[in-house]
Protein backbone atom coordinates (compact mmCIF):
# COMPACT_ATOMS: atom_id res chain seq x y z
CA UNK A 1 0.00 0.00 0.00
CA UNK A 2 2.08 2.88 -1.36
CA UNK A 3 -0.78 5.37 -1.78
CA UNK A 4 -2.06 6.07 1.36
CA UNK A 5 -5.13 8.90 1.95
CA UNK A 6 -6.96 7.23 -0.92
CA UNK A 7 -10.00 6.21 1.15
CA UNK A 8 -13.32 8.74 0.70
CA UNK A 9 -11.00 11.96 1.88
CA UNK A 10 -12.72 14.83 -0.56
CA UNK A 11 -16.01 14.17 -2.11
CA UNK A 12 -19.44 15.95 -2.64
CA UNK A 13 -21.42 12.45 -1.57
CA UNK A 14 -22.71 12.69 1.58
CA UNK A 15 -22.35 9.53 2.55
CA UNK A 16 -18.59 9.42 1.82
CA UNK A 17 -18.04 12.47 3.87
CA UNK A 18 -19.72 10.88 6.78
CA UNK A 19 -18.08 8.22 6.32
CA UNK A 20 -14.82 9.85 6.21
CA UNK A 21 -15.78 12.44 9.59
CA UNK A 22 -16.82 8.97 11.34
CA UNK A 23 -13.11 7.45 10.20
CA UNK A 24 -11.33 10.84 11.49
CA UNK A 25 -13.58 11.28 14.48
CA UNK A 26 -12.65 7.64 15.39
CA UNK A 27 -9.02 8.47 14.90
CA UNK A 28 -9.75 11.57 17.06
CA UNK A 29 -11.12 10.07 20.37
CA UNK A 30 -8.60 7.29 20.16
CA UNK A 31 -6.04 9.41 20.14
CA UNK A 32 -7.98 11.00 23.13
CA UNK A 33 -8.13 7.83 25.07
CA UNK A 34 -4.27 7.10 24.58
CA UNK A 35 -3.47 10.70 26.03
CA UNK A 36 -5.71 10.27 28.68
CA UNK A 37 -3.72 6.69 29.45
CA UNK A 38 -1.12 8.15 30.16
CA UNK A 39 -2.37 10.78 32.19
CA UNK A 40 -4.12 8.14 34.64
CA UNK A 41 -1.07 5.57 34.44
CA UNK A 42 1.20 8.33 35.95
CA UNK A 43 -1.47 9.26 38.09
CA UNK A 44 -1.92 5.83 39.26
CA UNK A 45 1.77 5.44 39.81
CA UNK A 46 1.92 8.89 41.95
CA UNK A 47 -0.66 7.86 44.30
CA UNK A 48 0.98 4.42 44.62
CA UNK A 49 4.66 6.09 45.19
CA UNK A 50 2.92 8.64 47.76
CA UNK A 51 -0.02 7.69 49.61
CA UNK A 52 1.08 4.15 49.14
CA UNK A 53 -1.57 2.45 47.07
CA UNK A 54 -2.93 2.88 43.55
CA UNK A 55 -6.21 3.50 42.30
CA UNK A 56 -7.79 0.23 42.09
CA UNK A 57 -9.63 0.72 38.95
CA UNK A 58 -7.18 2.17 36.56
CA UNK A 59 -5.55 -1.36 35.51
CA UNK A 60 -8.43 -2.54 34.34
CA UNK A 61 -9.73 0.50 32.86
CA UNK A 62 -6.31 0.89 30.96
CA UNK A 63 -6.75 -2.67 29.17
CA UNK A 64 -10.46 -1.52 28.24
CA UNK A 65 -9.32 1.58 27.19
CA UNK A 66 -6.10 0.14 25.15
CA UNK A 67 -8.55 -2.33 23.09
CA UNK A 68 -11.15 0.66 22.18
CA UNK A 69 -8.62 3.02 21.62
CA UNK A 70 -6.66 0.53 18.63
CA UNK A 71 -9.62 -0.52 16.91
CA UNK A 72 -11.02 3.13 16.84
CA UNK A 73 -7.57 4.26 15.47
CA UNK A 74 -6.88 0.69 13.06
CA UNK A 75 -9.28 2.40 9.86
CA UNK A 76 -7.56 5.77 9.94
CA UNK A 77 -3.89 4.19 10.62
CA UNK A 78 -4.69 1.79 7.44
CA UNK A 79 -6.11 4.81 4.79
CA UNK A 80 -2.89 6.93 6.10
CA UNK A 81 -0.46 3.91 5.39
CA UNK A 82 0.87 4.66 9.05
CA UNK A 83 0.97 1.12 10.11
CA UNK A 84 3.84 -1.70 10.48
CA UNK A 85 4.44 -2.63 6.33
CA UNK A 86 6.94 -5.45 5.54
CA UNK A 87 7.38 -4.00 1.89
CA UNK A 88 11.07 -6.12 1.15
CA UNK A 89 9.20 -8.21 -1.31
CA UNK A 90 6.86 -5.98 -3.04
CA UNK A 91 9.42 -3.01 -2.92
CA UNK A 92 11.72 -4.84 -5.39
CA UNK A 93 8.87 -5.97 -7.50
CA UNK A 94 8.20 -4.23 -11.31
CA UNK A 95 5.35 -1.53 -10.66
CA UNK A 96 2.56 -3.58 -12.33
CA UNK A 97 3.47 -6.57 -10.48
CA UNK A 98 3.81 -4.28 -7.13
CA UNK A 99 0.15 -3.07 -8.26
CA UNK A 100 -1.02 -6.44 -8.38
CA UNK A 101 0.27 -7.68 -5.16
CA UNK A 102 -0.96 -4.65 -3.80
CA UNK A 103 -4.61 -5.43 -5.29
CA UNK A 104 -4.45 -8.76 -4.15
CA UNK A 105 -3.12 -8.10 -0.58
CA UNK A 106 -6.15 -5.43 0.06
CA UNK A 107 -8.79 -7.82 -1.19
CA UNK A 108 -7.05 -10.71 1.43
CA UNK A 109 -7.36 -8.24 3.84
CA UNK A 110 -10.59 -7.05 3.92
CA UNK A 111 -11.58 -10.30 3.20
CA UNK A 112 -10.24 -11.90 6.69
CA UNK A 113 -11.57 -8.48 8.02
CA UNK A 114 -14.87 -9.34 7.01
CA UNK A 115 -14.49 -12.79 8.23
CA UNK A 116 -13.21 -11.34 11.48
CA UNK A 117 -16.29 -9.06 11.89
CA UNK A 118 -18.66 -11.72 11.24
CA UNK A 119 -17.50 -14.22 13.76
CA UNK A 120 -16.65 -11.35 16.44
CA UNK A 121 -20.54 -10.17 15.90
CA UNK A 122 -21.80 -13.83 16.66
CA UNK A 123 -19.75 -14.51 19.98
CA UNK A 124 -21.23 -10.86 20.88
CA UNK A 125 -24.75 -11.76 19.94
CA UNK A 126 -23.96 -15.10 21.80
CA UNK A 127 -22.63 -13.45 24.81
CA UNK A 128 -25.62 -11.06 24.92
CA UNK A 129 -27.95 -13.44 25.02
CA UNK A 130 -26.19 -15.77 27.18
CA UNK A 131 -26.12 -12.61 29.35
CA UNK A 132 -22.21 -13.21 30.37
CA UNK A 133 -20.19 -10.71 32.22
CA UNK A 134 -16.99 -9.97 33.06
CA UNK A 135 -15.83 -10.38 36.77
CA UNK A 136 -12.55 -8.39 37.47
CA UNK A 137 -12.68 -4.92 39.62
CA UNK A 138 -15.63 -3.98 37.81
CA UNK A 139 -18.27 -6.03 36.34
CA UNK A 140 -19.63 -5.70 33.35
CA UNK A 141 -21.72 -7.53 30.44
CA UNK A 142 -19.38 -8.95 28.12
CA UNK A 143 -20.98 -8.05 25.01
CA UNK A 144 -20.50 -4.54 25.80
CA UNK A 145 -16.32 -4.87 25.39
CA UNK A 146 -16.74 -7.34 22.57
CA UNK A 147 -19.01 -5.37 20.36
CA UNK A 148 -16.07 -3.02 19.23
CA UNK A 149 -14.01 -5.63 17.21
CA UNK A 150 -17.31 -6.27 14.65
CA UNK A 151 -17.29 -2.75 14.43
CA UNK A 152 -13.54 -2.01 13.46
CA UNK A 153 -13.29 -4.78 11.38
CA UNK A 154 -16.58 -4.11 9.19
CA UNK A 155 -14.73 -0.08 9.48
CA UNK A 156 -10.82 -1.80 8.19
CA UNK A 157 -12.76 -4.19 5.79
CA UNK A 158 -14.17 -0.91 4.23
CA UNK A 159 -10.75 0.56 4.09
CA UNK A 160 -9.34 -2.14 2.63
CA UNK A 161 -11.71 -2.24 -0.77
CA UNK A 162 -11.20 1.54 -0.77
CA UNK A 163 -7.12 1.08 -0.75
CA UNK A 164 -8.26 -1.53 -3.54
CA UNK A 165 -10.25 1.32 -5.29
CA UNK A 166 -7.56 3.89 -5.17
CA UNK A 167 -4.48 1.35 -6.56
CA UNK A 168 -6.70 0.88 -9.55
CA UNK A 169 -7.87 4.55 -9.91
CA UNK A 170 -4.16 5.56 -9.23
CA UNK A 171 -2.87 7.11 -12.92
CA UNK A 172 0.06 4.66 -12.94
CA UNK A 173 -2.55 1.80 -13.19
CA UNK A 174 -4.48 3.40 -15.97
CA UNK A 175 -1.45 4.19 -17.93
CA UNK A 176 -0.46 0.77 -17.90
CA UNK A 177 -3.40 -0.94 -19.25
Amino acid sequence: MTHPGTGAVASNNPIARAYNALIIGLAIVGGAIFGLMAFFIGADVLVRNTVGGGLAWVIETMEYAMYVATIFAAPWVLREGAHVSVDVVTSNLPEGLRRVVSCFVCLLGSAICFVICYYSALATLKAFERGSQIYKTFTIPEWTISIFVPFGMLLVAIEFLLLFRGELRSPAHVSAR
